[in-house]
């Protein structure tokens, strides 16, 4: 199971491997429950929305899955009950995708509170930095909010990194401001490896 031509490793068209070679799954009934199985599957988090009608783009195969209907707790999407491999050739034209969270937790470290802090995403095990270049203040809103953290008061250029061997989160958020979750915010992916200063939030708290 991979994701292709999405924003960054976690969002992108749904395709899977069967018989050596790489297809497509088609819409019908796509929900969010099949498309948290994508996501967990992948350990991308949860799903925040799950895409038809080619979001993506349109992929090339087989479509090998047409109505997955998953109840969410499945290891694999092909564990769900479907009508079967390749058993309905679907156009590209329907071909589903993912937006995962990317991420399962977020919060603020090293503050004088609770409420303020460097921000951290949490990705499989572990906890990324984010970088002062990667959030904005709509960002900082959506974050306050998230951790019921009151309003936004600032974003500050937090430590400056240096060499600090930290897992770096690899994307930028451009947040409108009224998204009750940082997950549910675009993202660009960047592959920059390094990050000068890391973003600390405060919030009203």
């Amino acid at each position: 199971l991979r994701l292709s031509n999405g924003t960054g490793p976690c969002s992108g068209r749904v395709e899977i491997k069967h018989e050596e070679e790489w297809g497509t799954v088609c819409d019908g009934d796509w929900t969010i429950e099949d498309a948290n199985v994508v996501c967990k599957q992948l350990q991308c988090g949860s799903a925040v929305q799950a895409l038809n009608r080619a979001t993506f783009g349109e992929g090339t195969g087989p479509t090998w899955l047409y109505r997955v209907d998953c109840h969410g707790d499945e290891s694999a999407l092909w564990n769900c009950p479907h009508t079967g491999w390749g058993a309905f050739t679907c156009p590209h034209y329907f071909d589903t995708g993912v937006m995962c969270s990317g991420f399962s937790g977020l919060h603020l470290t090293g503050g004088d509170t609770a409420c303020s802090g460097h921000l951290e995403v949490k990705q499989e095990e572990t906890w990324a930095t984010v970088c002062f270049s990667h959030i904005d203040f709509k960002a900082a809103t959506v974050i306050c909010n998230e951790l019921d953290c009151g309003q936004a008061v600032d974003i500050l250029r937090g430590t400056h990194f240096g060499d600090r061997h930290e897992l770096i989160w690899q994307e930028e958020f451009h947040c409108v401001g009224n998204e009750t979750h940082l997950a549910h915010c675009p993202r660009m992916l960047h592959h920059i490896k390094t990050c000068s200063h890391d973003a600390t939030v405060v919030c009203s708290g």
